[in-house]
């Protein structure tokens, strides 16, 4: 898929110099001066763009239940918010890749989110449709808007910013991932914790919510602004093919090769039809020497992809499955935006003796961020430096069992101070509060107590999160890696309506309106989920323990008995290729 990689302008290159030599937009040749202004371009307009996303997530339950929307409507909207965001990235490399290129994406993304916040921000001040009940259904057109912009730009940030700094060595591509991490939970933090001041203390900060959105909305035309504005200083590349659509092509061959293989089987033994040698070969009745489904996208069983790339769309099946097994982590995760949210709000939020300071609910997502600063640090600098001295090496499989093991504490948590928080408030120890001139019932359980479990959700992040995008990438062949990356965020799309469907099906029983929160029971909620992660993790450190002792049995195996048993592979017969791939697989495992 390297062939994308052309650049847009080209000066014609002297005699003896490399053909290959990188060229900015303004046809000048890179170099480290202008890629260092390209990054750090492309680093602001992220950070402002984060800022007024984290800002969206965290305070959009809040906004819409001042509407007089339930509970249920809210959380569910903040969930399709994320997926739309999630799935919306996989359009967005599609377009960057095939039509328009990253540069254009971005600024086409960052369109899409002025849009969307100047609309959201007008329907803030009362001049478009009004934050009630009845206006949920227009409203979902701002966040359809938002979610897409957001997923646009979020396959194509990371990208295009390597971009500008690749040519100056691996050294420099990993000093913009760093920056690039730092610049992400930046703007979040200045997103959660200044607009979300802003919006929920209308008392201190005038404007509300009309402030927040319009402060996300500049924020994120700044960002348009800032993109534009480097665009002489950008090394920009023709868009090429799409490995998205290669991939869904090598799919589209395979499962028509299986369907006109089984209806030409059905035909031959319901009508006698003879089938031709071709076929024979396709429909081989010893199922050791079967091709699998995807094998009849190859050119040699009628289809028009070679070998090998065929070989890497298969590699792809172990990650899908490994992200398919973290949705449940992914459940736990989205509870930042949505359940913790909603019990928040019915915690006492005042700090001071008189309660003269609420805190918003939201800052408590804040604990998360930084926990997640500051335990990567440690855990890179010192515990697995320490570690490997000792010869103990923390295998991805792990960490990621261990990050899942913390989802589930988080969610029994969770869980458990919300029964604390029912019980107390059952017991007579009532607390009416205001957020945002609407009245709240809630506990005298302070809401400092959800700390524990948003660090929960942190360190989970960085065991499970880190390390399932880790084995994507080092997993994932690198011509499909844009696809791996794809459908990482894909699948977390998935959690976010798998989330949705959830909440639908628990409320009104479990999830009611807020002024019966305390006749309802929020805290099932939190324990269904520690429940199904709980189950996932057995089942994967089981599939762990069964793995490890099958690579023990195969390593304690003679020489020659390995030999033995890869004479007799089917794929021993096969093209020397595939022989030397099965080599490698018998003696790594």
């Amino acid at each position: 898929m390297e062939g994308e990689r052309t650049p847009l302008l080209r000066k014609p290159s002297p005699i003896g110099s490399s053909p290959n030599l990188a060229t900015q937009s303004s046809g000048l040749q890179w170099d480290p001066v202008r890629g260092t202004k390209a990054a750090t371009c492309v680093l602001l307009a992220l950070t402002l763009e984060r800022l007024a996303y984290y800002a969206l997530l965290a305070n959009l339950l809040v906004f819409l239940s001042l509407g007089g929307n339930t509970p249920k409507e809210a959380m569910t909207a903040v969930l399709v918010v994320g997926a739309i965001a999630h799935f919306s990235a996989l359009g967005g490399g599609w377009l960057a890749d095939g039509a328009l290129g990253r540069y254009w994406t971005l600024i086409l993304g960052l369109g899409l989110y002025v849009i969307g916040f100047a609309m959201l921000t007008a329907v803030a001040g009362g001049i478009l449709w009004s934050n009630t009940h009845a206006s949920l259904p227009q409203l979902y057109i701002i966040f359809t808007c938002i979610g897409v912009a957001a997923g646009t730009v979020r396959a194509n940030f990371p990208s295009f910013g390597a971009e500008q700094v690749r040519h100056g060595g691996g050294e420099s591509v990993r000093k913009f991932f760093n920056w690039y991490y730092w610049c992400v939970n930046s703007g979040s933090l200045l997103g959660v914790g200044f607009l979300s001041l802003v919006a929920q203390e209308p008392a201190t900060v005038a404007g509300g919510f009309l402030a927040a959105w319009g402060g996300a909305g500049a924020g994120v035309t700044l960002a348009l602004v800032l993109l534009a504005v480097g665009k002489p200083y950008y090394v920009i590349y023709r868009p090429g093919s799409s490995p998205l659509l290669s991939t869904l092509r090598i799919l589209h061959q395979g499962i028509s090769g299986c369907w006109n293989l089984r209806k030409s089987n059905l035909q031959r033994h319901g009508g006698g039809i003879s089938r031709s040698p071709a076929l024979s070969s396709r429909s081989n009745p010893n199922p050791v020497n079967s091709p699998s489904w995807l094998d009849y996208a190859k050119m040699r069983y009628g289809g028009s992809h070679h070998d090998s790339t065929v070989e890497d769309v298969k590699k792809l099946g172990s990650v899908l499955l490994l992200l398919l097994l973290l949705l449940p982590y992914w459940l736990v995760f989205f509870q930042i935006e949505t359940g913790f949210q909603e019990q928040g709000v019915h915690l006492k939020i005042g700090l001071a003796p008189d309660n003269t300071f609420n805190i918003p609910t939201s800052w408590l997502s804040l604990f998360d961020q930084l926990f997640i600063l500051g335990l990567i640090p440690l855990l890179n600098g010192f515990v697995y430096p320490a570690l490997d001295r000792r010869g103990v090496r923390v295998t991805l499989f792990g960490r990621i069992a261990v990050g899942m093991a913390l989802s589930l504490c988080a969610a029994v948590s969770a869980g458990l101070l919300e029964t604390i928080s029912m019980q107390h408030w059952h017991d007579g120890h009532h607390v009416e509060q205001i957020i945002h001139n609407r009245k709240y019932n809630s506990s005298d359980v302070s809401v400092l107590w959800q700390v524990p479990q948003y660090c929960l959700v942190g360190m989970a992040e960085v065991f499970a999160g880190v390390a399932g995008l880790e084995y994507v990438y080092s997993t994932a062949p690198k011509p499909l890696q844009a696809v791996a990356m794809g459908l990482l965020s894909a699948v977390e799309g998935i959690g976010s309506l798998l989330g949705t469907a959830l909440i639908g099906a628990l409320s009104p029983a479990w999830i009611p309106q807020d002024r019966d929160h305390f006749q309802g029971h929020l805290d099932y909620y939190f324990f269904l989920l520690a429940g199904i992660q709980g189950v996932t993790l057995v089942g994967f450190t089981i599939s762990l323990i069964i793995k490890r002792g099958s690579n023990s049995r195969t390593a304690a195996l003679p020489d020659s008995s390995r030999i033995s048993n890869l004479s007799q592979t089917p794929n021993s017969r096969s093209s020397g290729t595939t022989v030397s791939s099965s080599t490698n697989t018998v003696l790594s495992s």
